[in-house]
């Protein structure tokens, strides 16, 4: 069993970082909580966790591992790219009694794309019926073979419950560690370390507070560092290290993670970070030049990822994309406000883009940290339904929104907040529909031009006759057809209109009616 790590110690040498990915609700927090020897898992809302935790342990041999904790749900696929990309070990999860999932299927493609090491960990053995073999020929069938059947992957069997299997499992990613040796990387001249940025969230007394794992070097409390921020070089100081616990540390080494206080702007999630060995300009502005060809580079990779590109769109779906209406018809207007960068990425992500029957969201603004009345205006101004995710409303917001008629919905799992929305896009998808009588008129009477169209020739008794509406022919109670008119002239001129007592020639939709002179033309408008 493990313990929760007092102090950082110097020696220099990187230890595991471990990520741990899988399909949700098999076990990834529990198995975490047992290792720790904590309980994060009840504070979880729905059991799911939803933002990116960094824990380092000790072992009973006094050895460290750093572990990542990922969410399961599929919105958060970025965020487990994200961790994926900085452990050099990583954990795949399959509960035993469930076997191999979609989220599973999708950590084993993450594992595969990146440079890291899995190790197979079946969970819930402790239940009955649980059938290992067939999960290992499952994870084969996708792609990921186990040492037992020729390939590299290690399986190791637990039960969070009892405890079984656990200490195999730590024995097993430190020799796995110690095989492999994770890559250190050289850092460039007059940097001390090298950060990787894994969360952002504000926090009300301390700032931006951003979850970072040291990929190199070491860096301690009053070092100085240089990010990216909109393109622009930003060189600060750090105030302080805290653990996942809220413990107060004093420096991080290479594999450590932790949470770094105070910043004054957020970082971006998947950033890197140097540290440096002084503020002199010089040098900031030499490291913020490195930092700006790696961004470029990366984003230059990203751009030429085979997985990214379209070659699996069809022609046609690739016209329809390019002649879609820039302003649908309908749409749900939405503000979103999460209480992490992390969060707010996978809510957007989660959200964006849906659409029933051709009503889709339009999300109007979005940002990190409670409700503000800046929020409520915002929602009052474009008539969009406010999403708090996980986060307070201010002093008065309650009392603005309810005077502004704004909506406030509060979510804590994020799922949630994808099926409400879909429904809501059903309703608007399929409204009611009322007829309005703009007016009506009678027949005089009816030629027909040369090209083959029929003219219905009368006069407005009430009401206007509008071109565009929907009219019905009607002789006594008998409907004789339902079209809409196409065309209306007033003598040898096109009109949009014809009022009281106002004679008009009409085109219908419809190419023949079976009208005579005397009958009733009702002309209605459709709201919805």
């Amino acid at each position: 069993m493990a313990k929760k790590q007092k102090n950082v110690n110097n020696s220099g040498q990187r230890i595991p970082v471990v990520t741990i990915l899988g399909h949700v609700d098999h076990g990834k927090t529990t198995l975490l909580d047992k290792i720790r020897g904590s309980d994060v898992q009840s504070g979880e809302h729905g059991g799911i966790t939803q933002k990116i935790a960094v824990y380092t342990v000790q072992t009973k041999d006094s050895m460290e591992i750093t572990f990542i904790d990922t969410p399961g749900h599929e919105a958060f696929d970025l965020m487990r790219i994200r961790g994926g990309g900085v452990a050099n070990i990583v954990l795949l999860i399959v509960a035993g009694n469930d076997g191999v999932k979609p989220q599973t299927v999708e950590s084993i493609k993450i594992i595969n794309e990146s440079k890291s090491k899995p190790i197979v960990v079946i969970t819930k053995i402790d239940l009955p019926d649980v059938d290992t073999e067939a999960i290992k020929r499952d994870l084969a069938n996708n792609g990921l073979v186990v040492e037992s059947m020729g390939g590299d992957a290690p399986v190791v069997e637990v039960s969070a419950k009892t405890g079984e299997g656990i200490d195999e499992l730590l024995s097993a990613i430190l020799l796995l560690n110690e095989m492999e040796g994770p890559e250190r990387g050289d850092l460039p001249d007059n940097v001390k370390a090298k950060l990787t940025v894994l969360e952002t969230v504000k926090d009300k007394s301390r700032g931006f507070v951003s979850s970072v794992i040291v990929s190199a070097g070491e860096v301690s409390v009053g070092d100085w560092v240089v990010y990216l921020k909109d393109g622009d070089v930003v060189v600060e100081r750090i105030k302080g290290f805290l653990s996942e616990d809220g413990e107060t540390l004093k420096q991080l080494r290479a594999g450590f993670g932790g949470r770094i206080i105070g910043l004054s702007n957020p970082w971006a999630l998947g950033s890197d970070v140097y540290v440096v060995t002084s503020n002199k300009k010089r040098l900031v502005r030499e490291v913020g030049a490195l930092l700006k060809q790696e961004t470029e580079t990366d984003e230059f990779a990203r751009e030429d990822d085979s997985s990214n590109d379209m070659s699996n769109i069809s022609d046609e779906d690739l016209l329809a994309s390019m002649f879609e209406e820039e302003e649908p018809d309908s749409e749900l207007n939405i503000v979103l406000k999460a209480p992490s960068q992390g969060s707010l990425e996978a809510l957007v992500n989660a959200v964006d883009g849906l659409e029933v029957e051709g009503v889709k969201v339009r999300i109007q603004s979005s940002g990190v940290g409670d409700v503000t009345m800046g929020d409520v205006e915002t929602a009052s101004l474009t008539k969009a339904l406010l999403i708090a995710f996980d986060v307070k409303q201010e002093t008065g917001v309650e009392r603005m929104a309810k005077s502004k008629k704004v909506l406030i919905k509060d979510y804590h799992v994020i799922y949630k907040v994808v099926d409400e929305i879909l429904e809501v896009l059903a309703m608007m998808a399929t409204p009611d529909e009322i007829e309005e009588e703009l007016g009506s008129a009678t027949i005089l009477q009816i030629f027909t031009l040369s090209d083959g169209k029929q003219v219905l020739g009368g006069r407005v008794d009430s009401g206007i006759v509008k071109k565009g509406a929907k009219v019905y022919v009607v002789r006594g109670d008998e409907i004789l057809t339902e079209a809409t008119i196409v065309s209306l002239k007033h003598a040898k001129n096109e009109i949009k209109e014809a009022g009281k007592d106002m004679t008009f020639g009409a085109i219908l939709s419809t190419p023949a009616v079976d009208a005579a002179e005397g009958d009733l033309i009702h002309c209605f408008v459709v709201k919805k």
